[in-house]
């Protein structure tokens, strides 16, 4: 994936969310997952 969390592999596939975690965290990541759903939903509407 991209800084936008788009898929290098195929185009168009977007991944958002806890998928875009390499590994598993050991604190509460919610915080960090609204973020990163919003700065991809963000670089996807710009992108339409």
């Amino acid at each position: 994936m991209d800084a936008a969390d788009r898929s290098h592999d195929h185009p168009g596939v977007w991944v958002a969310g806890s998928s875009a975690f390499p590994t598993a965290g050991t604190a509460n990541p919610t915080l960090t997952l609204a973020t990163l759903t919003l700065r991809t939903a963000d670089a996807l509407a710009n992108t339409l």
